[in-house]
């Protein structure tokens, strides 16, 4: 034991001892020899236990206790050192990867900020350049020349002819043009089917006027043709031969040699009726791939 550990536990020992001592009341005269005498056996009890008890437990301490302790203390204190320096190199490398991270997620931002931009600009140009469908056809039919307006004449003669027809004549006549339209008696199907038109029997119109568009697919007349699909459309979107005007739509313009007016057509058709008969769907499907129509 080191000479301060001895000095320290002595003094309070001493103190110990002292405050054993039983003092007499304060109205009582103080016997300083007894008091001497006592510290005296007091000191000497200290000096015994310096020479006896504190001597023994050092003498029972090995030689290399003391050093192989501060040895262990040593190796300890230079771990501690080692993973404090292994703390604050990871602590530096994730820094760093924040900061990277930080970099990537700005400069991912910057370039979507980016893409959708030009992806904007290109919705904008598409929609400039690109009219509506319906305008579409209304353009290509102000377009035809005034040859393309055919049977006016025949149109005229039935208005100055035609009475009032009750509903099963007005059905026969319309039976009737079908199968007009059928026997390839294209002229005489126009007749009735024109003549039909012009009554205007609400049921039966949106059939009269696919019928009418027919019979000039039929003739070749594809500008006529145009002009009476696209009024089927136009006005009878919702009907059922709605699907069928836009297929022959796309099919008279295809024959125009007019492509981007037949891509609209079959696009169109694809879109707005995706529930139409299987064998329209399908021959839409094929007359875009002739045509090589871009994809929407």
């Amino acid at each position: 034991m080191t000479t301060k550990y001895k000095l320290i536990f002595f003094k309070t020992l001493y103190l110990c001892l002292i405050c054993l001592v039983p003092f007499k009341s304060i109205s009582q005269e103080i016997d300083v020899d007894e008091l001497l005498e006592r510290l005296d056996r007091i000191e000497k009890n200290i000096s015994d236990l310096q020479k006896g008890k504190i001597e023994e437990f050092e003498k029972n301490l090995s030689p290399g206790y003391i050093s192989r302790n501060e040895s262990k203390l040593g190796d300890f204190e230079t771990k501690i050192r080692t993973n404090f320096g292994l703390v604050e190199e990871i602590d530096n490398r994730v820094q760093n990867v924040d900061e990277k991270v930080d970099l990537i997620d700005k400069d991912l931002k910057s370039r979507i900020k980016n893409v959708e931009k030009k992806l904007k600009k290109l919705n904008e140009l598409q929609s400039k350049k690109r009219p509506s469908f319906k305008d579409t056809i209304s353009n290509n039919n102000s377009a035809l020349p005034d040859n393309s307006i055919v049977g006016e004449q025949t149109k005229n003669r039935n208005l100055n002819s035609e009475q009032t027809l009750n509903d099963i004549e007005i059905k026969k006549k319309y039976e009737n043009a079908i199968k007009l339209l059928w026997a390839n008696k294209y002229e005489k199907a126009e007749e009735e089917l024109i003549s039909l038109k012009n009554i205007q029997p609400v049921d039966l119109m949106p059939n009269i006027q696919y019928w009418l568009g027919e019979v000039y697919y039929a003739k070749k007349n594809f500008q006529q043709a145009v002009i009476e699909f696209g009024e089927g459309f136009t006005n009878y979107p919702d009907s059922i031969k709605g699907p069928d005007n836009l297929l022959k739509l796309g099919l008279s313009f295809s024959n125009l040699n007019k492509k981007n007016e037949a891509c609209s057509a079959f696009y169109e058709l694809e879109v707005k009726y995706k529930n139409s008969p299987k064998n329209v769907i399908e021959r839409s499907q094929e007359e875009r791939k002739k045509l090589k129509c871009p994809k929407e």
